[in-house]
């Protein structure tokens, strides 16, 4: 018998499952750097993640998952995972869109848990999340519902944010240092922003275009100053904005040479203000600085370490490591940032 009253799957592994926490979590897998030498690496390749079997032997992940539901290890794996939310502490989030669950991937403590139904609704196109570092909090977009959740830590229903006028397509999510929260609004062209506690405060509007609105606006990213960095999808370029919303310039654009755009999807800046671009045509991430130089690429397509099949959403945690989703290889990728 299978009964599952709220839709979540529990998955743990081992004696992490009863407190334990892997110290190693984090570790590098193996020597990948990036540039190659003899220049000075400023990447480093650290592992990549598939949910179960990577938390496990495969024997054992695979007699446990059977024991819980009766089905396959395999049919909790990512399915086309897109958007993603970590907490430095090992946990991930990551909304697939093509499972219809945000599944949550505990590398320390050899843990997942997959989310099917945020308070009274069922997923259907989970494309976004972020977290608010300072509580946790969750915000989850659902482009096929039109909606954008908000969940405390456990991913419990907290409430929707509700900009007049609903959502036409929401997407992107970003959340900033002082708690306010942005959303893409793809369909609008806009993106729209709310306050902590869910009251709306307005748009964000492009500051290069006649008109203010972008061209279907996609991945979100908020600095540590507080700086917006909009993923402007048909404009193949990246516009950034001041805390106050004032546009400071864009990186990127139409073409088919190193530092330009193609299919740019993902967008994440690191403690040393570098901006880092997923493109899911080149299945690249390409690194600029803020004046739109181009200073490092890695990737191309396939399936081994640090090569990409549709690179989307993509962020950094505090310790500078950074998590790209590889859609159409169902996992994600970690990396570290080595500094200067």
């Amino acid at each position: 018998m299978r009964f599952f009253p709220v839709l979540l799957l529990v998955f743990i592994y081992g004696c992490a499952g009863a407190g334990g926490h892997d110290p190693d979590w984090a570790r590098a897998r193996q020597q990948l750097l990036w540039p190659e030498p003899p220049a000075p690496p400023r990447i480093q390749f650290l592992r990549s993640v598939q949910a179960a079997d990577d938390l496990a032997g495969k024997e054992q992940s695979g007699k446990v998952f059977s024991w819980l539901t009766g089905e396959k290890t395999a049919d909790i794996r990512m399915l086309t995972p897109f958007g993603i939310a970590v907490d430095g502490d090992g946990r991930m989030w990551v909304a697939d869109t093509e499972g219809r669950a945000v599944q949550m991937i505990d590398l320390a403590r050899k843990r997942v848990e997959s989310w099917r139904r945020l308070g009274e609704w069922t997923l259907l196109s989970p494309v976004g999340i972020a977290r608010d570092p300072r509580d946790g909090k969750l915000y989850v977009s659902d482009s096929g519902l039109r909606r954008v959740f908000v969940t405390d830590k456990d991913l419990k229903f907290v409430r929707l944010l509700d900009p007049p006028g609903g959502f036409r397509r929401p997407t992107g999510l970003a959340v900033a240092p002082d708690g306010r929260v942005y959303v893409a609004d793809t369909l609008a062209h806009i993106i729209k922003i709310f306050a902590a506690d869910g009251r709306y405060l307005g748009e964000q509007k492009s500051g290069l275009t006649a008109d203010g609105l972008f061209s279907l606006p996609g991945s979100l990213a908020v600095d540590r100053s507080g700086r917006l960095f909009v993923v402007d999808t048909m404009n193949f370029r990246i516009e950034y904005f001041s805390p106050d919303g004032a546009s400071l310039g864009s990186i990127g654009q139409l073409g088919d040479v190193p530092g330009s755009f193609a299919r740019p999807r993902g967008v994440a800046v690191d403690s040393a203000q570098h901006v880092y671009v997923t493109d899911a045509a080149f299945d690249n991430v390409q690194v600029f600085d803020l004046a739109g130089r181009l200073l490092l690429g890695w990737g191309g397509p396939g399936n081994v370490p640090g090569k990409f099949n549709m690179p989307a959403g993509m962020v950094f945690d505090d310790s500078d490591r950074l998590y790209v989703v590889d859609s159409f290889n169902h996992r994600v990728q970690m990396f570290q940032y080595l500094g200067d």
